[in-house]
């Protein structure tokens, strides 16, 4: 039996959950594990047998399945074979986003076993704007390892069927919260017909070194070799420059993260189903 973890994770926070699940996996059952990461570059091409199991991860961006992440995978293929999905997003909410996925994995030739929705610390968390901050945390780890573990059982047993992730609900908010979301929402759209303004990581050009980091972890190849240019037409906002740098010189100030910290602080816990 082969375990595949294939996740995007630009800011490394899917990562940590993926790996927690794989360890609980190895934990219960022998299996060779082979590692994916796209986050830089596309997945090669690989086929899963019907008796591997197959980790499918990526962030939410706006309620679905990371976009970006779904072009990396175009190369794997499964023949009904078993997969797990994870979606990690930053204490809102997953909305569509496990749905997404079990359309995109089932269209791959993968059938859907199990499905968890974590937190990871949002791409816009910031000391003035903290947003889920630290997490994936300790009791996060423990729960997607668990997690792990009762997969491989399933695996021993045989008992791993397909699951339904309609079946999935987000944790509820605050009425209020959801509100002053919406709320902000709708006069942001308005704001943007009238006037559009683009949103990019900004560059303290005292701090910065120009080591060239930012450059290698970008996943689309968005910053300029002076470390200081963005292309607006790649980035997507992950903000994998802003969390990574070594100086602290990246910052993306959106006009999302006030309304999140001010609104979403109450810690959630994972939906998981298998």
């Amino acid at each position: 039996m082969t375990l595949r973890t294939v996740t995007f994770s630009p800011t490394g926070t899917t990562a940590k959950i993926v790996s927690a699940i794989a360890s609980g996996i190895m934990d219960t059952i022998k299996c060779e594990s082979i590692i994916c990461d796209t986050t830089c570059r596309p997945a090669e091409t690989f086929v899963a047998g019907p008796d591997d199991i197959t980790v499918i991860a990526a962030p939410v961006y706006g309620g679905k399945m990371a976009p970006i992440a779904k072009t990396r995978l175009t190369a794997i293929k499964g023949l009904n074979s078993p997969c797990v999905l994870v979606a990690v997003y930053g204490n809102r909410a997953f909305e569509n986003a496990l749905n997404d996925m079990a359309d995109f994995a089932t269209s791959l030739g993968f059938m859907p076993v199990a499905a968890g929705a974590f937190i990871g610390e949002h791409s816009y968390s910031s000391p003035a704007t903290p947003i889920a901050v630290g997490r994936p945390d300790a009791d996060d780890i423990e729960t997607a390892r668990e997690f792990g573990r009762n997969i491989g059982r399933h695996l021993l047993a045989g008992t791993l069927e397909r699951i339904d992730t309609t079946m999935l609900h987000d944790r509820p908010s605050p009425e209020e919260s959801l509100l002053n979301f919406r709320n902000f929402v709708t006069g942001y759209q308005k704001q943007q017909a009238v006037t559009p303004r683009k949103f990019l990581p900004e560059v303290n050009t005292a701090l910065c070194s120009q080591c060239g980091q930012c450059i290698d972890i970008c996943p689309v190849g968005a910053i300029g070799d002076d470390c200081l240019s963005v292309d607006g037409s790649k980035c997507i906002k992950c903000c994998a420059c802003v969390k990574r740098c070594p100086a602290n010189a990246r910052s993306l100030h959106s006009p999302f993260a006030p309304i999140l910290s001010q609104n979403f602080d109450l810690p959630k816990a994972p939906v998981l189903s298998l």
